[in-house]
């Protein structure tokens, strides 16, 4: 399991986009991969608690959605680049 809060912040602590960018470019594709399969379970259990009216902060969904597309966006670059 990838620590999300290195890329998305946590505690209330917010993560600048120059450093998340940053991490995504030194990290290895398998911890890509996984960081990208924790935001999907992370994305389906944040819109669970938008339909119960329980979710503290309605940003994260936007925050998450947004990695996880840098995260596509880094992986499909390296597999241009080795291609």
């Amino acid at each position: 399991m990838a620590d999300l809060n290195k890329f998305l912040g946590g505690g209330g602590k917010t993560v600048k986009l120059h450093d998340q960018r940053e991490r995504l470019r030194e990290a290895d594709e398998t911890e890509l991969r996984d960081v990208l399969n924790d935001l999907q379970g992370e994305m389906f259990n944040l819109h669970t608690q938008a339909m119960m009216q329980q979710l503290p902060n309605p940003l994260r969904i936007r925050h998450t959605r947004k990695l996880a597309a840098r995260i596509q966006t880094e992986l499909s670059t390296r597999r241009r680049k080795t291609a």
